[in-house]
């Protein structure tokens, strides 16, 4: 890649890869910082919206990667999918959070493994995550998928 090997993204390379933050800390005082401002301030008129996007992927060697719907490609292929949240009320529109979706084959007993989660099941909790960081909203929507 162009300038992929310049200092300031070798820097930003290191700070992202090495350093010793915490991403859900960083997005709590996101959250925090967009719950305390006028304009960006969450109301019960919001409305918390569910998504998915899948990526393709290569070989199985990351977490997370399988066989499974990628909406962007129209097809299923090996990729890796990440449910999100965000909140919105038309004038404003921000992320809340996001998790991975880890196929059935990563567990050892696959979809009746205690620890497997559903994308819908995924999108509930990251929905109640929202409303619990103080997120309010009228209602919670999603595509068809859900």
């Amino acid at each position: 890649m162009a300038g992929a090997g310049t200092p300031g993204v070798k820097r930003l390379q290191f700070f992202l890869s090495e350093s010793p933050w915490e991403a859900e800390q960083i997005n709590d005082r996101r959250l925090e910082l967009l719950r305390e401002q006028p304009a960006t301030a969450p109301h019960d008129g919001g409305v918390i919206v569910i998504d998915d996007s899948g990526d393709r992927k290569d070989g199985t060697a990351t977490a997370n990667v399988g066989r499974q719907w990628l909406g962007r490609l129209g097809k299923t292929d090996n990729g890796i999918v990440t449910v999100t949240t965000a909140w919105t009320d038309g004038r404003v529109y921000y992320p809340l959070h996001a998790h991975p979706y880890t196929p059935a084959h990563h567990f050892a007993r696959g979809r009746s493994d205690p620890a497997f989660r559903t994308k819908p099941q995924l999108a509930a909790t990251l929905a109640a995550q929202g409303k619990e960081a103080g997120f309010g909203c009228r209602t919670v929507v999603a595509d068809c998928a859900y």
